[in-house]
């Protein structure tokens, strides 16, 4: 999509279909209809998702698809591009794009380029949490939380043994901040509803919902501000008995089966949402600017990088000048309000005058507690309780990009205290692909007598195979295990357990036949052991492999 220069007006180019990408369409609009401007936007989904409703999701308060909003109608009368920019020509002006379904490229020029992709998640330093953790930040990875929080309940109703039924009714939150709160919050909330109305099967009493928080108190964002409202929120909280806050001590680790904390206690537990800690996107690293200590993009007071003409980047992965010092937030109304300040700085660059300074300092900050309570504060005013929350989701709604969402999100909010949450389970992956998994040491992978429907591969680590109460076996990096029940679809003819801090690559039944067809060293080796005499396995091996 290149034009030679003169033909087409000034093209703006923004990465990213986020907050920063909405009001930058917002400010071009018009000169957009008069051709005066040419504005893409490209992103790598379709859709633009709101994230201020996601814990009103994840509990079935509103259906999953009322926060998501088609990118072409929110981003009219822009030319949106769904593909993935997978290198920045910074002096040809250019960026090469990616479709996402061969990787077949085509370079688009720029006059102007708007870099706004976003952070992602940074699970460096917390042992298994890349493995074990639920996150928030992509749709996808959201209504994959759902998923399994549903999952939970549904295998809890039929679980009979109490060790397990508590650990599937045990959900642990990682995060203290808005998001963490929101969410813990709303599950708690969630849990009450579910087994009064749908799982009679499950006591109320058994769900358990304990959020971790690093710091000493929770909104870590109001703290020295608006302290008043952390005292009202914890208050709030401390009065719902099943809600577990625990303060000052973070999560160390996490395996299939239980939760670390850095005070040495273990929550048993196969649910870890994660609501910290977050990286720059790999691509700001082929931009030869200035970054801060958190990977951010740095920019001037105007939101354009400096030394670097045609240059601007906003929302979270950018570093703006705050009006009282420092830097803005990572918070979508800022994110928002850069996407305007670039859009009318780009204008009057075309125009001759020198881009004004961002000037936004604060409207408001809320946080949402469940049971139609929030507390929040309207320009340092602060509102809690229930007028608190119709405030908060009053404010939001205002700013969902598409009104047949708005509406949605009414209905939603209006119908679910008749016909109840939404708890239909619609997975997104296949159950039987690939997965990592950490074991502590002492921990059970699995037991002798259990149906097998994975293979292992060790990643790291060791284990030990033991049958019949006698270890026949080590096996470390590079081994595998579980070949007999998972070909042969026969019980786990052992038990095997880490010695070690362990992880591994499981694989689903039919993964594994695959690969042992085709990755010839595997299948060698799966058919260079010894067989048992039942003829449909494509690749067994010994019975000491469980």
């Amino acid at each position: 999509m290149t034009s030679a220069p003169g033909t087409r007006p000034p093209r703006v180019v923004c990465i990213g279909g986020g907050y920063c990408a909405l009001f930058l369409v917002k400010a071009l609009r018009r000169a957009i209809r008069r051709r005066e401007v040419e504005l893409v936007v490209v992103s790598r989904t379709n859709f633009h998702a709101f994230h201020g409703f996601v814990g009103e999701m994840l509990s079935g308060r509103i259906q999953p698809q009322a926060i998501l909003s088609p990118a072409r109608r929110v981003f009219a009368p822009a030319v949106f591009m769904n593909a993935e920019v997978t290198d920045i020509d910074l002096d040809g002006r250019a960026v090469t794009l990616s479709r996402l379904l061969d990787g077949r490229e085509q370079v688009l020029d720029y006059d102007h380029l708007v870099v706004s992709v976003g952070v992602t998640d940074d699970l460096d330093g917390y042992p298994g949490l890349d493995e074990h953790a639920l996150l928030l930040r992509d749709y996808r990875d959201a209504w994959h939380t759902r998923n399994h929080l549903i999952q939970m309940m549904e295998m809890a109703a039929i679980e009979s043994d109490p060790e397990e039924r508590r650990r599937l009714l045990t959900f642990v939150v990682a995060g203290g901040g808005f998001g963490g709160v929101e969410v813990a919050t709303e599950l708690d909330e969630w849990a009450s509803r579910l087994c009064d109305d749908e799982f009679a099967d499950v006591d109320r009493d058994e769900v358990s919902v304990v959020l971790v928080h690093s710091g000493q108190r929770i909104l870590p964002e109001l703290q020295g501000r608006h302290d008043g409202l952390i005292d009202t929120a914890e208050a709030f909280i401390a009065r719902r008995t099943r809600l577990d806050v625990r303060t000052g001590v973070r999560v160390a680790s996490a395996t299939a089966t239980d939760v670390r904390l850095s005070d040495g206690t273990a929550i048993p537990t196969r649910t870890v949402i994660s609501s910290t800690g977050t990286a720059s996107s790999p691509l700001l690293d082929q931009l030869p600017v200035e970054r801060d200590d958190r990977g951010r993009v740095v920019t001037d007071e105007t939101v354009a990088v400096p030394g670097v003409s045609g240059l601007w980047a906003g929302g979270d992965c950018a570093a703006v000048p705050h009006p009282h010092g420092g830097t803005c937030p990572q918070l979508a109304l800022f994110a928002m309000v850069q996407g305007w300040r670039i859009g009318r700085n780009i204008l009057r660059l075309k125009a001759g005058k020198a881009p004004k300074r961002f000037g936004f300092t604060e409207l408001g900050d809320a946080c949402a507690l469940g049971r139609y309570s929030a507390v929040a504060h309207l320009r340092g005013v602060p509102v809690t309780g229930f007028a608190g929350w119709l405030l908060w989701k009053g404010f939001l709604l205002a700013f969902v990009p598409a009104w047949d969402r708005r509406l949605r999100l009414l209905l939603d909010w209006t119908l679910t205290p008749l016909t109840g949450r939404e708890i239909t389970q619609l997975p997104l992956d296949d159950a039987v692909g690939l997965d990592r998994e950490r074991f502590e040491a002492g921990q059970e992978v699995f037991r002798q007598g259990e149906m097998g429907r994975k293979l292992y591969v060790i990643w790291s680590g060791e284990v030990e195979v033991v049958k019949d109460g006698e270890v026949v076996a080590t096996l470390g990096p590079g081994q595998h295990f579980g070949e007999t029940a998972v070909f042969e679809e026969l019980r786990r003819t052992a038990t095997v357990r880490a010695t070690v801090p362990t992880e591994v690559i499981a694989m689903g039944r039919s993964h594994a036949r695959t690969l042992s067809e085709t990755l010839l060293p595997f299948g060698d080796a799966v058919r260079a052991r010894p067989t048992t005499t039942r003829p449909a396995a494509p690749a067994a091996l010994e019975e000491t492999s469980p």
